[in-house]
């Protein structure tokens, strides 16, 4: 059924007239907005259909049919019925295009085509835009500053409402000591690299599109499970099937090379690779602190976001106030926010902090420790796991 310019407009002012009040009463917006001490003006063109947002963090203002001066964000939607089908909060599945200048396009994906041959690694995406965004770099936002708006907020977590997420940063610390002889994420890996049906390998995305300096490409992300057996692998990703000989050896160097590690599973991981995730397929990083875009999303995001990580339980880390100089090294190392600098001292923000063990590692006093109150904490890692994915 194809939306009218009527519909729409009812659909817009409803929206716009439905976050009054927010400031006051969302408890997850003032969360979000704590820290942030700007404004957040939105443009939107809908077909041309015209009407301006306004949030900061005490107050929320809009117009219908008007245009504001200067606006932060300028969204220009020429899809109707998308349009309408994101103002009733109907999810679709979506990917984020960067582009250079502050432009970028959320893009609505559709299919995915075949070539001639029917090959896999020939399957090309296909999506048409949903919205087009021009960001003034000047104001400070960021894309992923979007799920802090509620009615975003509330599309995205629409998406996910019956879909169970699990995602825990595995520590490669050598503090932590070894565990069954093994060091920790080597541990954990190995379980699940033994029990593995299938693994495929790619090149890391984010270091490609950065084009990151610091960080071997070909260190990148890790598939297990046998959903895997069905993915796509265009060619310009360098994906692959691997053996579990290569697959620890690919563990062994992202290791090396002062990678951290993030298993779990994500249905957007697996649409972004043409799999119905059905519990099958388990998705495995290895961030960088320069190029990762978890950090991107962890710094910049909603706390609704946030609460899809998790740090290992029975971790800890700790600041001795006594030794920290306030040098601010570990707020650099952390892409989480997870340190924040408080009288002059380095604290550990523990609604943040995902346990990653960068800031122990950069401490040039010593000053951060990381710990693991009992080994039997690895084997429930596991288990936990294991309760949201099987690889067999």
């Amino acid at each position: 059924m194809v939306a009218t310019k009527e519909e729409t407009e009812t659909l817009f002012k409803k929206m716009m007239e439905g976050l009054e009040g927010c400031t006051q009463t969302d408890e997850t917006y003032q969360e979000d907005m704590k820290d942030f001490d700007g404004e957040i003006s939105l443009q939107w063109d809908i077909c041309g259909i015209i009407g301006y947002q306004v949030f900061s963090k005490e107050n929320y203002s809009y117009k219908f049919g008007e245009k504001i001066d200067n606006p932060g964000v300028t969204l220009d939607i020429t899809d109707i019925d998308l349009a309408c089908k994101f103002f009733r909060c109907e999810p679709f599945e979506f990917t984020f295009v960067p582009a250079a200048g502050g432009k970028f396009e959320i893009m609505h994906t559709i299919g995915w085509e075949v070539d001639g041959t029917g090959k896999k690694s020939k399957r090309k995406k296909l999506s048409k835009p949903f919205v087009t965004a021009q960001v003034d770099v000047t104001k400070g936002f960021h894309p992923f500053m979007f799920s802090k708006l509620p009615m975003f907020r509330e599309w995205v977590k629409k998406k996910f409402d019956d879909v169970e997420e699990y995602g825990a940063y595995i520590p490669i610390n050598q503090s932590l000591g070894t565990f069954e002889n093994q060091i920790l994420p080597m541990k954990v890996f190995k379980h699940f690299i033994d029990n593995a049906c299938n693994i495929v390998v790619r090149d890391c995305p984010c270091r490609v599109h950065w084009e990151c300096k610091d960080h071997d490409h070909s260190l990148g992300c890790m598939m297990m499970g046998k959903a895997t057996l069905e993915m796509a692998m265009p060619p310009e990703d360098r994906g692959h099937v691997a053996t579990k000989e290569e697959a620890l050896e690919h563990v062994r160097l992202a290791i090396e090379n002062g990678l951290i590690p993030i298993l779990g599973t994500s249905v957007m991981e697996a649409e972004a690779s043409d799999v119905k995730d059905t519990g099958h397929f388990m998705s495995v990083c290895f961030c960088c602190s320069c190029c990762c875009i978890n950090g991107r999303v962890m710094s910049k995001s909603s706390v609704d976001v946030i609460n899809l990580f998790h740090r290992m339980e029975g971790l800890t880390v700790k600041v001795d106030q006594d030794t920290c100089v306030g040098c601010g090294d570990c707020l650099e190392a952390c892409v989480f926010k997870g340190m924040e600098m408080i009288d002059g001292k380095a604290r550990v923000n523990q609604k943040r902090c995902l346990g990653c063990g960068r800031c122990e590692s950069t401490c040039p006093n010593g000053a951060i420790s990381i710990e693991i109150s009992d080994p039997s904490r690895v084997n429930e890692l596991i288990k936990k796991l294991e309760a949201h994915v099987d690889v067999t």
